[in-house]
């Protein structure tokens, strides 16, 4: 007799050996994000892809996978909603138009991390939601963040969030981040937004891989690296302000 358990009573576990570990992005692609804003985001997903094989080449005993969500009018997969090995991750850039539906693209990540659908054996969840504005889709963003906080792999999960430009809404993205001593990466320009798609992906990663404990710390006890000190015009010459 094969008894099914429910999933708010299985809890993930934590190994030592041949563990997985997800990486989701969820990307503001609404109309605010045209132009400079998009493009640099693409880039910069191009360039973290790159250094998360670099880091899979040096850890094979750990799986990297990845898997996106941009959200404007409605939310919908970039990459997935299978995971995918970071080695076999194609970017095609992304676009903007439309509103800011980001409630729905969290309510999507919460689907796709219920226990059943995710592997035992795996370190938290990195998990970075990029917006430069608020969502456009009512209370579905709290009901939402509440889903996320309730599954076991959603707060053991390492949460961040990044502010693009002058007008994001920091109250929303706060609910969505779990590192106070990050807080809001707030990327006021060209150079700011790379740097801290990069941080959040790459380096918080590896941070993620080498320092979670045999003992099951959770996540929000993963020390995580300083991010990157803010742009200035006397160091970028060129630098692009949003």
């Amino acid at each position: 007799m094969t008894t099914k358990l429910n999933d708010a009573l299985v809890k993930p576990m934590v190994e030592t050996a041949s563990r997985v570990l997800d990486i989701f992005m969820m990307l503001d692609a609404s109309s605010s994000m045209s132009g400079l804003k998009i493009s640099v985001l693409n880039q910069s997903a191009r360039e973290s892809i790159s250094e998360l094989c670099n880091a899979a080449q040096m850890q094979p005993e750990v799986e990297h996978r990845l898997r996106s969500i941009c959200f404007s009018n409605k939310a919908r997969w970039h990459n997935g909603p299978d995971p995918i090995a970071i080695d076999k991750v194609f970017w095609k850039d992304v676009s903007a138009g439309g509103s800011t539906a980001t409630g729905s693209a969290i309510q999507m990540l919460v689907d796709s991390i219920k226990v059943s659908n995710m592997p035992g054996r795996a370190f938290p969840p990195v998990m970075v939601l990029l917006s430069d504005g608020a969502n456009t889709d009512g209370r579905a963003y709290d009901n939402a963040i509440e889903s996320l906080d309730n599954e076991p792999w959603g707060s053991k999960a390492v949460r961040l969030s990044i502010g693009i430009g002058k007008r994001f809404d920091r109250k929303q993205l706060e609910k969505f981040s779990n590192h106070p001593e990050v807080g809001v990466l707030e990327a006021k320009n060209a150079v700011d937004l790379a740097n801290y798609i990069k941080y959040a992906t790459s380096s918080v990663t590896k941070a993620v891989s080498q320092g979670y404990s045999n003992t099951g710390t959770l996540a929000n006890n993963v020390m995580l690296p300083a991010p990157p000190a803010p742009a200035t015009p006397n160091g970028n010459v060129n630098l692009q302000v949003f």
